[in-house]
């Protein structure tokens, strides 16, 4: 850290010093041009989030807001940093579309219409394809039969490789189908079989009583399929779907499943419109043109001789949900639908990043990481909601609030104290909270992604390089990531820890996000897909989405991870002009698609 006299505050305050990569990763995705600072860069951020403030406050905002980014305690996501101080500033990462008369050539063209519009401003976009009537279905105003949903999922994937060609931002796109959909099993085959929607993450939405559905796979039962809640009069096996399922997400890490009924039981808007895709990343379930207004608290920096400091963190807490909050009166929207549903529930998502960074620095390993995970996630919620009511008593509640807000399952695990404030005062936002990838701004504030462990504290890695004869060659090398530099053994790499310590991770977390958690379950090479079959099916009850990598899977991985009990011995046996240290890799902290940029 090197220091900073910040003339709003009147006071010596700390900047944060990024290391050679994250600087490059800032300067070519969020600086505002090749010569912005990063103490610059915080201030035009700062000042333009603080333009939502009124009644003389701006000026005490800004600097509230620049003292928690500069220092890189808060870090608000990826279009926060490009859009903002620019024209028609959009600042939101990801959306969920769903026209009226979806099922429709009207609808068709309005989905197209409207990918094409948030995509041009860089957002991702998820949709549940399930109101499409399915394939062969007869259409009673022309006489024909229905395409499916399948074919839409095929002209939206359309869209995404034509604006990548272009030389756009690469499109984030999640397609989902309920599992109950006469097309299911057309959609799986679509990109998993006949490999379409290259562009696109698939899911499954797993639409009714997520034990009724475990029922039917473990008796071998029938899932009757419908549409529009009419039954067809056809059904599948679900236990042979299931394994189907169960095989894709161990061969290739698609599809994932969203847990559709779990998320509506924790809707804390349930009495106003239900939840039906997540983004493309998997971490915020939204309602129809709902959006991701995302930022994460940056855990490491509340780390201090081996302790929690737990009266910054809930300052850092404070600041940052009114900086969401704020975000969503300055937006510019890519569509006025957007615009209506977002101003009307106020949807926010502040998040973590750090998470193994903060456990190494307490002297934690990550599988050992649960209870203070716990304590950590319960703090920040009961701050982010306590601070969410003190801003409806100062702003006014979101729109669409009424007092069922309390009655939703996530409010049922609120401390009646804070139930008995929302119902008395309301409160700003609709929901507060999430766990997205962090993968780009994990890399600028130098930490590890979101709630994921390091990828591998030391990896081979396959470089491309050119030789004398300026032939294009493959370089293997060592990479030692600075984390193992530091902190040695301590560091497990996602490829150590157990299976059902990812799980459990996963789970401690879910419990106090009232959105969702973005997290890969990493699977050993060798991990029996039957295993897989088993605990997916017991953990999947109180998840509200799921996704897989197992090492190895994919043609041509970048990387390989050396595990951690091998680590001195392969360090021992490389050359050391094979040996790179301190370099990390932007892409290895993508989500498994390599589409999820925050």
């Amino acid at each position: 850290m090197s220091q900073l006299l910040t003339a709003d505050l009147g006071s010596v305050e700390e900047v944060f010093t990024l290391d050679d990569l994250g600087q490059d990763v800032f300067k070519r995705s969020y600086a505002y041009d090749e010569n912005e600072t990063w103490s610059e860069a915080a201030d035009r951020v700062a000042s333009h989030v603080a333009e939502a403030e009124e009644n003389g406050l701006k000026r005490k905002w800004a600097s509230r807001f620049y003292s928690e980014i500069v220092s890189n305690r808060f870090m608000p996501g990826g279009r926060i940093w490009y859009g903002s101080g620019r024209g028609k500033a959009q600042l939101l990462n990801c959306f969920v579309i769903s026209p009226e008369n979806f099922d429709s050539r009207e609808g068709w063209g309005q989905l197209l219409k409207e990918s094409i519009i948030i995509s041009g401003t860089g957002g991702g976009i998820g949709i549940n394809f399930s109101p499409i009537r399915p394939n062969g279905a007869e259409i009673k105003g022309t006489g024909g039969h229905a395409t499916g949903p399948v074919s839409l999922m095929r002209m939206d994937n359309g869209v995404g490789l034509e604006l990548v060609a272009g030389g756009g931002r690469r499109m984030a796109k999640m397609s989902c189908l309920n599992i109950n959909h006469p097309d299911v099993e057309e959609f799986l085959n679509c990109k998993l079989v006949d490999g379409d929607l290259s562009t696109t993450n698939i899911s499954v939405v797993l639409n009714f009583d997520t034990k009724e559905f475990k029922r039917l796979v473990e008796e071998d039962g029938d899932i009757d399929l419908e549409y529009n809640g009419l039954k067809t009069g056809k059904s599948i096996k679900a236990r042979e779907f299931w394994n189907n399922l169960v095989k894709n997400a161990w061969e290739n890490g698609e599809p994932g499943v969203l847990n559709g009924y779990y998320a509506n039981k924790q809707n804390n808007i349930y009495y106003h419109k239900d939840l039906v895709s997540t983004n493309p990343c998997g971490e915020i379930w939204l309602e129809p043109y709902g959006c991701c207004c995302l930022g994460a608290i940056v855990l490491p920096r509340f780390v201090s001789e081996g302790k929690l400091d737990w009266e910054a963190l809930e300052a850092t807490v404070r600041v940052a949900v009114r900086f969401l909050d704020n975000v969503l009166t300055v937006n510019h929207y890519p569509i006025e639908k957007i615009k209506e549903n977002c101003e009307d529930v106020r949807r926010i998502g502040l998040g973590v990043m750090g998470l193994h960074t903060m456990l190494l620095e307490l002297g934690i390993r990550y599988s050992e990481g649960f209870e203070i995970a716990e304590q950590v996630m319960s703090f920040i919620k009961k701050v982010a909601y306590d601070t969410s009511i003190n801003l409806a008593i100062e702003k006014g509640p979101f729109p669409a609030f009424r007092p069922e807000f309390c009655d939703s399952g996530f409010m049922k695990t609120m401390k009646p104290s804070i139930r008995r404030k929302v119902k008395e005062y309301g409160i700003r936002n609709c929901a507060i909270l999430t766990v997205a990838p962090t993968g780009t701004t994990g890399i600028v504030s130098g930490v590890s992604t979101g709630i994921e462990p390091y990828m591998a504290p030391v990896y081979w890695r396959r470089i491309k390089t050119v030789d004398e004869k300026l032939k294009t060659v493959i370089k293997k090398v060592l990479v030692v990531e600075p984390a193992y530099d530091k902190f040695g053994s301590l560091v497990e790499g996602a490829a150590d820890i157990a299976v059902e310590d990812h799980f459990k991770m996963q789970q401690v977390v879910q419990k106090h996000i009232d959105n969702a958690v973005s997290k890969t379950i990493n699977l050993p090479n060798d991990y029996p897909v039957e295993n897989l079959s088993k605990i997916w099916l017991e953990n999947l009850e109180t998840l509200k989405g799921t996704t897989f990598y197992r090492w190895g899977s994919r043609e041509n991985e970048p990387f390989q991870p050396v595990l951690s009990k091998d680590i001195p011995l392969v360090l021992d046996e490389t050359p050391e002009d094979m040996i790179m240290r301190k370099e990390r890799n932007e892409n290895e902290a993508d989500c498994v698609t390599g589409v999820c940029v925050i």
